[in-house]
C-alpha cells in the first residue's frame, strides 16, 4: 500500500476537523489515543463519561427517569461503574414501546434523522442520530478499520447483505430510506476509495452469475481491504474453487461473523489475506474490534460499556458465556443504557500483547434466540454448533436447524467429488459429541440453504420446525 496516498487523505480530514463543523477526525484522533492510556487513567475517563450520561438521562429522558425511580435507583448517588448493576436492563421491545409513547421526548426535537437496525435479533428498531452523532460513530468505525492496517485513501470494497440501509430496499422489496446513506456513500467513495458490490438477493443459496461479477470486480479493483458478511465470502470462495479460477489476493479482510479457526485459516490461505472481526451493531458502532494479534476483540471501553450477564442479569465470570449488554456513552438523542442487544458473548481474562489497554472479549457466539439445546436441555451457543462443523474441510456451505422438539437437520452443499455418505457420518459424529449421543440428527444434501428476509445468513439457528 502506497503510504503517500493515505497521508493526503488524513491531512484533508485534519483540515476538515480544524476549520469546519466536521468533528469525525478530531474525535478519531482522541479515541485512538485512549486505547494506550494507563488503565487507571482510562477507568477514570470511563466513569467521568458515564456519570455525565447518567445524569443527563435522569434529567432529560422520561423513560429512564421513571424506570430508575420505579427500581429505587438514583444514578446521582453512584460512585463507580460497578453501581451500574443497580440499574434495570432494557431490551429492544422496551425501547420500541417507549418510542411509541414518546418517552424519549423525540417529538420536541427537530435536529435528528433516522436510521434503523437490521431486524436480525427482533423487530426493526428506528434510531435517531444527529449529524454530530453520525460523525462520532464514524470515528469509532474508522478506529476498527485502522486496527487492520488499512488507512484512509487505500482501496477498499464491501459485500453487504441485501437489506443493508445503503441499498434503500432495492433488493428486499421493502421500501427503505436511511437519511444518512448519501453522506456515507460520498465518504466511502472518496475517502475509502470503496466499491460497493451488488448484494446476494436470492432467499436461498445457489451458484449464480452474481458471484462471477464479484470475482471480476475484486480482480479488477484489487482492494487492500474487503469488508464482507461471512456468507458472501464463503460463497465466493466456493465459486472460485468450483469454477477452477485463480484465487484472488486481498491483503486485509473484515468478516462480520464468527468463523471457526480451521475455516478462517483455509480462507486466509486461499485469499492470501489476514482476516479480522469487529463487533459494530447498528445500534452502537464500534463496540469491539480485532488487532493484528488476533487474541480476541478489544472492547472500546472509552465509548461503550459492555457487560456479560446471566439470565438473572448478574455478571458472569470471564470466559463464561452471557447476554451482551451495552451502554453507549456518546448518544444523547436516544441513549441506550444497559441495553440487552440479543447476542451471546464472553469477556476474556488474558490481556492482549499488542499494548492496547482495552480488555478483550471473544467473538460473538450467536444470537440468544438461536442457541441450541443439547440432549440434557442445556443451552449451546449457535456459534459452537457452526464451529464444530466448519472444522471439517468439506463443510463450508451448510445450515444446521434445531426445532422446538430438539430435532436437528443439517443441510449441506458438498464440494465436487466428496462422498456424501462419509460426510454425513462425520457430521453426525461431530454433533453427537457436542449435543449428546441421544440427539436426533438428520443430514441431507442438495436442500436449500435459506437466507433471512433481510439477506443475512445463519449457519446454525433455532426454528419452529426443522427445515423451515
Amino acid at each position: 500500500m502506497n503510504s503517500t496516498v493515505p497521508k493526503i487523505f488524513e491531512a484533508a480530514y485534519q483540515l476538515l476537523g480544524r476549520f469546519t463543523s466536521n468533528t469525525a477526525w478530531r474525535h478519531f484522533e482522541r479515541i485512538q489515543k485512549n486505547q494506550w492510556l494507563p488503565i487507571e487513567e482510562l477507568n477514570a475517563l470511563r466513569w467521568a463519561r458515564m456519570k455525565v450520561l447518567l445524569e443527563y438521562a435522569e434529567e432529560n429522558i422520561p423513560f429512564y427517569r421513571d424506570l430508575w425511580k420505579s427500581a429505587g435507583a438514583s444514578p446521582r448517588r453512584f460512585t463507580c461503574l460497578k453501581d451500574m448493576l443497580n440499574l434495570p436492563v432494557v431490551s429492544k421491545p422496551d425501547i420500541i414501546k417507549a418510542q411509541e409513547a414518546d418517552a424519549f421526548g423525540l417529538s420536541r426535537r427537530h435536529d435528528f434523522e433516522m436510521t434503523h437496525t437490521s431486524g436480525t435479533t427482533g423487530p426493526r428498531m428506528y434510531l435517531p442520530f444527529t449529524q454530530e452523532d453520525l460523525q462520532i460513530k464514524y470515528a469509532s468505525y474508522l478506529r476498527e478499520f485502522y486496527a487492520t492496517g488499512w488507512r484512509l485513501g487505500a482501496r477498499s470494497a464491501a459485500m453487504h447483505y441485501s437489506g443493508h440501509p445503503e441499498f434503500g430496499g432495492r433488493y428486499t422489496g421493502v421500501p427503505d430510506r436511511d437519511n444518512f446513506v448519501l453522506i456515507r456513500q460520498l465518504a466511502f467513495r472518496i475517502a475509502h476509495r470503496r466499491v460497493l458490490l451488488e448484494p446476494y438477493a436470492l432467499n436461498h443459496y445457489q451458484d449464480i452469475p452474481l458471484m462471477g461479477s464479484w470475482y471480476q470486480s475484486l480482480k479488477q479493483r484489487r482492494p487492500f481491504l474487503l469488508e464482507t458478511m461471512d456468507f458472501n465470502f464463503i460463497a465466493l470462495y466456493r465459486y472460485i474453487r468450483d469454477h477452477d479460477l485463480p484465487p484472488l489476493r486481498i491483503p486485509k479482510t473484515i468478516v462480520l461473523a464468527t468463523l471457526a479457526p480451521a475455516l478462517k485459516k483455509r480462507l486466509e490461505d486461499f485469499f492470501s489475506t489476514e482476516i479480522f472481526n469487529r463487533y459494530g451493531p447498528h445500534e452502537i458502532e464500534g463496540v469491539a474490534y480485532a488487532c493484528n494479534q488476533h487474541r480476541g476483540l478489544h472492547m472500546a471501553i472509552d465509548c461503550v460499556h459492555t457487560e456479560f450477564l446471566n439470565d438473572r442479569h448478574q455478571p458472569v465470570d470471564a470466559g463464561q458465556s452471557g447476554h451482551v449488554v451495552v451502554t453507549d456513552m456518546d448518544s444523547r438523542v436516544l441513549p441506550l443504557i444497559r441495553y440487552k442487544i440479543g447476542d451471546i458473548g464472553c469477556q476474556l481474562e488474558v490481556p492482549c500483547t499488542c499494548g492496547c489497554n482495552f480488555p478483550l472479549m471473544g467473538d460473538i457466539q450467536g444470537r440468544t434466540q438461536d442457541a441450541f439445546a443439547d440432549a440434557a436441555g442445556a443451552a449451546v451457543p449457535a456459534a459452537r454448533v457452526a464451529a464444530i462443523l466448519q472444522e471439517d474441510p468439506d463443510l463450508d456451505l451448510f445450515q444446521a436447524d434445531q426445532d422446538a422438539a430438539g430435532r436437528v437437520e443439517v443441510r449441506v452443499v458438498p464440494p465436487k467429488g466428496v462422498n456424501f455418505l462419509e460426510l454425513e457420518r462425520r457430521v453426525q459424529s461431530k454433533l453427537h459429541a457436542l449435543l449428546g449421543a441421544g440427539a436426533d440428527i438428520r443430514v441431507t444434501g442438495g436442500g436449500r440453504l435459506q437466507l433471512e428476509s433481510n439477506g443475512k445468513y445463519c449457519f446454525a439457528r433455532r426454528v419452529k420446525s426443522a427445515g423451515n
